[in-house]
């Protein structure tokens, strides 16, 4: 705890000061650029009573809006279902959850990429918008197993440290309890029964593979790995070479006004077109 302890320090001696602002809290250190640029085409003046910080990850953020409630904190849906949503934003009222998979998730969508292009990058592209989204859904179906895939492993990882993994059998006095090794060791294996796993993978996929493709890019998709492999290739081979950051925040200049997180807006009190 001493790390968030150090980190609420130093967003207060170095963000606020003296002023009276409070914090919007996101995630990581690009986060703060990007939810700049986007929260300022919302509203011009988002930023008159508020200042950005990033905590460095998921876990920083929750704990450091509970510790400062007056604090606004930021974080990306990720595999959450909305069960999970909607009890996180019961527990912390100061927690907003990004309205898409993470923050490269407005970076893939075709139609909101090709307005985000000037008209000169448009004219390199011979077909066009419809040339651009074929381009990117060519694997489409891929990249929606491969996150679905995601939202069931991934949170593998969680459960398993619950259940004591790996600590509980690095104890030196487990080490002499031959019952309790075996007992810990069922229990790991239980919790990852292939058979349940594979059960919950179909079971997911059968509910996105009817949506829309939008809510697949926006919700379903692995957002930071598609633009990474597919998104900013493409556009190196239509556009011309250019680092994957480098362009990410380009685009999001660029990017139209993003509706989906007014919501954000409406935690900091803050109105849809600027003002108090």
């Amino acid at each position: 705890m001493k790390g968030i302890d150090k980190k609420i320090r130093e967003i207060k001696e170095q963000k606020v000061g003296n002023s009276n602002r409070r914090v919007l809290v996101v995630e990581g250190a690009d986060d703060v650029q990007a939810f700049e640029l986007m929260l300022a085409k919302l509203a011009p003046d988002w930023n008159t009573n508020w200042v950005l910080a990033h905590a460095g990850k998921k876990a920083a953020v929750l704990e450091i809006i509970q510790r400062e409630p007056s604090w606004i904190g930021v974080v990306d849906r990720d595999e959450w279902d909305s069960e999970k949503i909607a009890q996180l934003e019961v527990e912390q009222l100061n927690l907003c959850i990004l309205p898409r998979y993470c923050i490269e998730n407005y970076l893939i969508v075709p139609s909101e990429l090709w307005d985000a292009l000037p008209p000169k990058q448009q004219a390199k592209i011979p077909g066009g918008q419809q040339e651009l989204r074929e381009k990117i859904l060519r694997e489409l179906d891929k990249w929606v197993r491969h996150g679905v895939l995601w939202s069931v492993v991934n949170p593998l990882w969680e459960g398993l440290r619950s259940r004591g993994f790996k600590e509980a059998l690095l104890a030196v006095d487990v080490a002499t309890n031959d019952e309790e090794i075996l007992r810990i060791l069922n229990d790991w294996h239980s919790y990852l029964t292939p058979d349940e796993i594979w059960s919950r993978y179909q079971t997911r996929l059968r509910a996105v593979e009817p949506k829309s493709v939008e809510q697949k890019l926006t919700l379903h998709i692995h957002g930071k790995l598609f633009y990474e492999q597919v998104v900013n290739p493409i556009l190196n081979q239509l556009l011309g070479q250019k680092r994957a950051d480098d362009r990410q925040f380009a685009i999001m200049r660029t990017l139209p006004p993003t509706a989906d997180l007014i919501p954000v807006l409406a935690k900091l009190d803050v109105v849809y077109g600027g003002g108090q």
